[in-house]
């Protein structure tokens, strides 16, 4: 019967911090929602010892209580972590709506004549065999498909192109 009462209980608390939290969630009370999951917190842990099945908890804290006094002093490295992923974020187009692929790499400019000598070795006044020889000779070595990256088989193309196009009669 006190089973009974107990799981009553904490259904109920549950479903009012279920709506409490809700409330606060709509309002954007960021204090009330972290009351809420610290009393859902332990409102949880309360059930788990009610019904016997803390031990595995307790066994998890004892495990990490001696690296406690290391990951707290880990606490003062969130700030710079913080600042790095807002870096990131915005250096690869990404709002607070989640827009942008973590993926892109970041739009440095557009390639030069001078950069894309530069990436393909090249003299000041290659012909269009030579150009074509370098970036051959290049993308042998750094293909995707050979252990290269795709960012710099990218930015080899991109200088062929700049190149050849520059070749070209108008």
């Amino acid at each position: 019967m006190l089973m009974i009462i107990a799981v009553l209980l904490t259904v109920t608390a549950a479903f009012l911090l279920i709506r409490l939290g809700w409330r606060a969630r709509r309002s954007g009370d960021y204090g009330t929602i972290l009351a809420v999951l610290a009393a859902a917190l332990v409102l949880g842990l309360a059930a788990l010892a009610a019904t016997g099945r803390l031990h595995w908890i307790a066994a998890v804290a004892a495990a990490i209580l001696p690296f406690g006094r290391r990951l707290i002093g880990l606490l003062r490295y969130l700030p710079v972590v913080q600042r790095l992923f807002g870096a990131y974020r915005a250096r690869n187009g990404q709002n607070g709506s989640g827009q942008g692929s973590p993926f892109q790499r970041p739009n440095v400019g557009a390639m030069t004549r001078d950069r894309a000598i530069e990436i393909l070795g090249l003299g000041s006044r290659p012909t269009r065999e030579e150009i074509i020889a370098a970036h051959r000779r290049l993308m042998q070595k750094l293909h995707p498909d050979r252990g290269g990256s795709t960012y710099l088989a990218q930015q080899l193309n991109d200088a062929r192109k700049v190149l050849l196009d520059e070749l070209k009669p108008d």
